[in-house]
């Protein structure tokens, strides 16, 4: 028998000796399958976080055991992977649980190392932009913690296009200049962004952040005196907006009541109501009416025009609910009732005109690839657009639009004209006025004067004060960038922003002086240029010959407008940390946020790179991966 199974072995060592095969190339080659077997089992692990983190859906079960009902989306996920991939399945139901790497602090590693390859991409990107500008807003998260969102915002070399790129959500270790300063610091710090090569700062108007003596933006000049500071022209538009609607008192009576609207609405048997009448007054669409905010932008454009659209809907509502068999419901509805006269319609033909034109300009404002000098142009025509509705003509054609409205819902018509009384002469002496008192307006030529006219006023002196680039000496030198600016080229206009920027005057006359002859030339052969961005286009190829003005041309591009960008990297921050999901660290909720928001570079990831950097971070691997 031994010797039966002795020559078994014999004739087949022969047959592999013939064949060439040696044992360690069996071996090797056993090791190569294993390794192939554990990375395909990697790629629907990384497949599952990388779709769960894109989509920002949550990725963990409340209960992840092995017979629970609903493990969590993604060991969910990853089990559907393995109904359709045997080697998935094969590891999932053979090997060790502490060789699966479904842990939540391997999902950790593979979820940073994707942010990590990401933020690699934007490191480089900005350094190849040579200047860059920093972003900055501070929100609360559902778990009451307060989170820093920075954004850089630079001019993307190879498209030529500036970018806003989220870089990372900090918890705010305090709230004082010095802190949040130290923490913008310490992340640009950690993605190897070079806080010399900043030329901007952009924030809310707080005052910890824009204070001209310890503010953030102090601080930050102080270390980086180039990096001018730019309040966001979003929150000034609205601070423009919120000081309207408080400062006259006309206003603040008017959006007063369309806030008392908005509450006797809610109430679910009025609500009810309310969707009832427009369903019967053909209304294309249901409309529900819209809660004031003085946070949010262009809250007040909505919620009058909610209103507008669905005044007939509320007239009808309001008489059934003064016959309502409710008390409470009635006697709030002869209330409300009370406050829908003809005032009321042309305040809100008023203010839906004039609202409408600043809507236009925070939409406008919120786009991330406007420039300072577009930003500037656009508010001025804004500036000229509600300096044209100061006419008796536009007063005219809102009292016609109010009356036409009020007879088409049945609102009495109460400001007629009235007889002007004149006090005697002797009488004069005793009439005494509180200082407080607010006097009515009981004709139409008193609403113009206390109402249509204060309203424009005050709007037109805030925008004027809050949006002028004149106003700061270095960026007075932009319009000198522009081709369609009469300032254009112009060495006395741009000076102080090339002072600014270190660029020495006699090689910035140097460059003026060919530059011209350059567009001359350009000119002769049909090529003309309409914006800042054809400019920098037109000079991209000439730019180690122009190396001082390029600079200047790029830097006008990268100044930033608004913060809007950080505001919407908490609109991100509230899906991922909602009631549900509120207990996830820093550090995985940043980078979940990071994906989530950049989920295009995301898919783009290479996974045999992912997985083999996991593979050189992990250092106690159960698995070999290489």
């Amino acid at each position: 028998m031994g010797h039966k199974f002795a020559m078994e072995a014999w004739t087949e060592f022969k047959l592999k000796a013939k064949s060439g095969s040696k044992i360690t190339n069996m071996l090797d080659k056993g090791h190569s399958v294993l390794i192939q077997e554990n990375r395909r089992y990697m790629m629907g692990v990384v497949e599952s976080l990388r779709y769960t983190a894109c989509q920002g859906i949550a990725q963990r079960g409340h209960i992840e055991d092995e017979d629970s009902a609903n493990r969590g989306n993604f060991h969910e996920l990853l089990s559907v992977i393995g109904k359709f991939d045997k080697t998935v399945q094969k590891k999932l139901d053979n090997n060790p649980s502490n060789a699966k790497y479904v842990h939540h602090d391997v999902q950790n590693e593979i979820i940073n190392v994707m942010a990590e390859m990401i933020r690699k991409q934007l490191r480089d990107e900005v350094k190849d932009a040579e200047h860059f500008v920093i972003l900055v807003d501070e929100s609360k998260d559902i778990s009451k913690k307060e989170q820093i969102s920075v954004i850089v915002r630079y001019l993307n070399t190879e498209s030529e296009r500036v970018v806003e790129e989220f870089l990372h959500f900090t918890p705010a270790d305090g709230l004082d200049a010095n802190s949040l300063f130290a923490s913008i610091k310490q992340t640009l710090s950690r993605c190897g962004i070079d806080l010399n090569c900043c030329v901007g700062q952009c924030y809310d108007g707080a005052s910890v952040m824009s204070g001209c003596n310890n503010g953030v933006q102090e601080l930050f000049r102080r270390e980086v005196p180039q990096a001018v500071y730019i309040h966001c022209h979003a929150h000034r538009l609205n601070l423009v907006l919120v000081d309207c609607v408080h400062n006259v008192d006309a206003a603040a009576e008017f959006f007063e009541t369309l806030q008392t609207l908005y509450k006797f609405f809610s109430g679910s048997v009025v609500h009810d109501l309310f969707l009832k009448k427009q369903r019967e007054l053909s209304t294309a669409q249901r409309i529900g009416l819209k809660r004031l905010s003085d946070t949010r932008w262009a809250c007040q454009y909505d919620a009058i025009c909610a209103v507008k659209r669905t005044l007939p809907a509320i007239i009808a509502t309001l008489r059934d609910t003064v016959r309502d068999k409710n008390a409470k419901r009635r006697t709030e509805a002869k209330s409300v009732s009370s406050l829908m006269d003809e005032q009321f319609v042309l305040h809100l033909i008023l203010f839906e005109d004039v609202f409408r034109t600043t809507k236009f300009m925070s939409d406008a404002l919120q786009s991330p690839n406007f420039d300072l000098l577009t930003a500037d142009d656009l508010a001025q025509s804004v500036i000229t657009a509600i300096s044209e509705k100061r006419t008796d003509d536009n007063w005219a054609a809102i009292r016609k639009q109010a009356g036409d409205m009020c007879v088409n819902t049945g609102i009495a018509t109460l400001h007629r004209e009235k007889r002007q009384t004149q006090t005697t002469k002797h009488l004069e002496g005793f009439i005494v006025e509180a200082p407080i008192e607010r006097l009515g307006m009981g004709s139409m030529d008193e609403l113009k004067t206390q109402s249509f006219y204060p309203v424009l006023d005050r709007l037109l002196m805030e925008l004027r004060q809050r949006f002028s680039i004149k106003a700061n000496g270095v960026l007075a030198g932009l319009p000198a960038l522009s081709p369609n600016h009469p300032s254009f080229l112009d060495k006395q206009v741009i000076l102080p922003m090339a002072r600014h920027y270190g660029v020495s005057e006699e090689n910035l006359c140097a460059e003026l002086h060919q530059v011209r002859r350059l567009l001359k030339r350009k000119e002769e052969q049909g090529c003309t240029i309409n914006s800042n961005q054809e400019f920098l286009s037109l000079m991209r190829p000439y730019k180690d010959a122009f190396v001082d003005l390029y600079k200047l041309i790029s830097i006008s591009l990268t100044l930033p407008v608004t913060s809007a960008s950080c505001e919407r990297s908490f609109s991100c921050l509230r899906r991922l940390k909602s009631y549900l999901r509120n207990s996830s660290g820093d550090g995985r909720t940043s980078d979940l946020a990071f994906l989530a928001i950049n989920p295009l570079r995301a898919r783009a990831l290479d996974i045999d790179r992912i997985i083999d950097a996991f593979a050189l971070n992990h250092n106690n691997r159960r698995i070999v991966l290489l």
